[in-house]
């Protein structure tokens, strides 16, 4: 590439050839003139089949859709941006792959160190600007000569991958460019770019021993992943896993959780708890922790703050499990996940199957259970009646995504183990971006090979209209379910409820909005199903071949 006339297209090529065969496969392309020479590559590569390239208008949606592909992937997706304030809009979903752990590029196109602090238009202070929520930054001044761009653009990339990789989070790649900003890159150069695999990152890694015993305890939180149930096997011990931790299923699973973990008869035989991830959804974990005498192991994996309940907690990477977990489990863990299941059962409010009503031979009884099933179909759909049947049409290659309202805890109260894929943006449980975040995830899951399923997301109504500029950027089969309840009804369960002015609780805390989804939906050219009763839902979730926004009408919070 040294005979191009732009040393900006000589670094944008050997930043993103090093990228391509390094594992990377997908980058998003904000509009702007300063990153024309990243952009106009990220077609060409495109065009090949090198990468895959999506290009969005609003840089805080385009940060949310690769947060989402490299959730679900692993694989660090690129975000390209212009100067200015566009550096700005990614910081939202910075934060939260920070928070998360999640690997994640920034390349912020910017111009030479010689213009900033001179009042230059577009010019600002890229640099910094997303303080302690990045774990690198690369800002690299504009490269002398064709070889030292192309040699730059190498370094950096792999420097940078290997950072975010490495440290688990995002990383910030500055490149200052001058003019020309771009100029035409020879076929016979893009032709040898070759895709490869992930570089192998080795940690070095704190071990804990752990043994199988009457008082252990599992609790996976956010990014625990499947190894949470195996140890929780492993140790004969119970499992309380938050519904998006990737461990919400298994023998050991203790659903109700949120009960167990306060009754007596539990926590006093409590010895050792094991968190996996960072647990945000129950207060009840917090006390469990800080018990006098319990010895909390927290496995971190890799989200920039971990859990550290006390100034006791040992933060490890990894486990080794000794001891007869299965001679544990008949006493410890398999009475208690047992326990857990009877009281969800009984407190289950979903209809029975009619199976005798359903052979009846005489007309009045065939009338009568034609009623009866007509009374159910006709219920108006509250917020558990929405979770679970979310929850029981998702199936293990679909995928499952809670936006940050009371829908998850309803659903992490009540939905039964089951091995699928649920995502969510705890890192910092924010209203922003969750629709970007779930198009990301769904692109992601669309493996040549696997079986194409649907990618659901379940949101509140506040969180959909603060994302709905991300309804551009569905494509396939996804579903945006929006539990409309009229406002961000889980402040209702804050002490403040109590004690404020009603008038003034409803109108700065809960903050109801009149969103016309129909339109909004209308807007973007997405088809809209107004669902509220139990029939209706029911319908509304069959329909998966193409992007849909479901307004779900709540009968309570």
């Amino acid at each position: 590439m040294t005979d191009v006339e732009s040393n900006a297209t000589g670094w944008s090529f050997a930043f993103l050839r090093t990228l391509v065969e390094n594992g990377v496969t997908d980058i998003v392309v904000c509009p702007g003139s300063r990153s024309q020479s990243l952009a106009l590559l990220a077609a060409e590569f495109a065009d090949r089949e090198l990468l895959t390239l999506h290009v969005v208008l609003d840089e805080r949606a385009a940060g949310f859709l690769a947060l989402g592909m490299s959730i679900e992937s692993g694989r660090p997706a690129v975000v390209v941006t212009t100067s200015g304030s566009s550096v700005a809009n990614l910081h939202p979903a910075v934060v939260e792959a920070f928070h998360q752990g999640t690997p994640l590029l920034l390349v912020t196109a910017d111009r030479p160190e010689s213009m900033r602090g001179r009042g230059v238009g577009q010019t600002t202070f890229h640099v910094g600007m997303f303080s302690v929520s990045v774990k690198g930054t690369f800002d690299v001044p504009p490269a002398a000569t064709p070889t030292d761009a192309e040699r730059s653009g190498s370094a950096v990339a792999l420097d940078a991958l290997t950072t975010a990789l490495r440290d688990r989070g995002p990383v910030h790649v500055n490149p200052q460019f001058v003019e020309p900003l771009s100029s035409n890159a020879p076929s016979n150069v893009l032709d040898t770019v070759v895709p490869g695999e992930l570089p192998v990152i080795v940690r070095e890694s704190v071990i804990a021993d752990v043994s199988a015993a009457v008082g252990v305890v599992v609790v996976a939180g956010l990014g625990a992943g499947t190894r949470a149930e195996e140890w929780a096997r492993a140790l004969g011990a119970p499992l309380f896993a938050e519904v998006a931790s990737g461990a919400h299923f298994g023998p050991h699973l203790v659903t109700d959780y949120r009960t167990v973990a306060v009754n007596p008869e539990f926590v006093d035989t409590v010895t050792t708890v094991v968190v996996v991830g960072r647990p945000t959804l129950a207060r009840v974990i917090d006390p469990l922790c800080t018990r006098t005498g319990v010895d909390v192991i927290v496995v971190h994996v890799g989200e920039g703050v971990p859990y550290r309940p006390t100034d006791h907690t040992r933060l490890v990477d990894d486990l080794v499990v000794t001891g007869d977990g299965d001679a544990v489990s008949r006493e410890w863990a398999i009475p208690w996940a047992r326990r857990s299941r009877m009281a969800l059962d009984d407190r289950a409010s979903e209809p029975a199957a009619d199976v005798a009503g359903s052979l009846v031979d005489d007309h009045a009884s065939r009338s009568d259970f034609a009623r009866r099933e007509m009374e159910i179909q006709r219920e108006p759909v509250t917020s558990e009646m929405l979770v679970r049947s979310v929850w029981d049409a998702t199936w293990p290659h679909d995928r499952l995504v809670f936006g940050a309202s009371s829908l998850i805890r309803v659903a992490d109260s009540i939905v039964p183990g089951k091995p699928i894929r649920v995502h969510s943006n705890r890192g910092l449980a924010g209203i922003d971006g969750n629709i970007a975040t779930a198009q990301g995830i769904a692109v992601a899951s669309r493996q040549p090979g696997t079986a194409t399923g649907v990618t659901r997301l379940v949101i509140g109504d506040l969180a959909a209209a603060y994302d709905a500029t991300s309804l551009a950027l569905l494509t396939g089969p996804i579903q945006i379910i929006v539990g409309n309840n009229n406002g961000g009804r889980i402040f209702e369960g804050l002490e403040v409820a109590a004690t404020a002015n009603p008038q003034h609780f409803e109108a700065v805390v809960l903050t109801p909005q009149n969103v016309n989804f129909d339109g909004l939906a209308a807007a973007y050219g997405i088809p809209y199903r107004r669902v509220e009763t139990r029939g209706q839902l029911t319908a509304a979730l069959t329909e998966t071949a193409e992007p849909i926004l479901v307004e779900v009408v709540l009968r309570n919070g």
